[in-house]
């Protein structure tokens, strides 16, 4: 382990403090301007393909897979856990929005599926060739960037029924 981590760039390190920093913030309840609250999920979508796109290149079998994992995920998000203390105030076209510690389990689960890839790649394993893999790590980033996607979904209806 120590060996991975030390020849990790020091980029990574500075990506990992900025992605857990955004994701304290949604720990707190807090308001939010309209747009910042809708560019944290377009953020970890832009995010969870460009995983896809380093990992695979912008292939049709890792993009389907990433694109069909990434509407389930945000469709049965949307539908069975939304968040209804969400509130919209259209007068001042904020958000109210309850802290949370899901969004940051969430952006280190991808921090950390890109970074075992990366590692995985380093380390020349096999299985990274596989379809299969590719399969299933391109449908772990839609998954994942689908829980933010549904998020979004959640403000934006908020937004229009204020």
């Amino acid at each position: 382990m120590v060996q991975i981590l030390s020849h990790t760039p020091a980029w990574v390190f500075a990506l990992f403090v900025v992605l857990l920093a955004f994701g304290l913030m949604q720990t707190r309840t807090r308001r939010v301007r309209k747009l910042p609250a809708l560019l944290l999920p377009a953020g970890m979508v832009a995010l969870s393909l460009a995983g896809v796109q380093s990992s695979f290149g912008l292939r049709p079998l890792p993009l389907l897979a990433w694109a069909a994992a990434l509407a389930v995920a945000a469709l049965l998000g949307y539908r069975w856990f939304r968040d209804d203390r969400v509130k919209y105030d259209a007068a001042t076209a904020t958000f109210f929005i309850p802290g949370s510690w899901a969004p940051l389990a969430v952006i280190m689960a991808i921090f950390l599926a890109k970074y075992a890839y990366a590692v995985m790649l380093a380390m020349k394993a096999e299985v990274i060739a596989s379809a299969l893999f590719v399969i299933a790590l391109s449908a772990v980033y839609g998954l994942l960037s689908g829980y933010f996607v549904a998020r979004a979904i959640n403000l934006i209806t908020k937004a229009r029924k204020a």
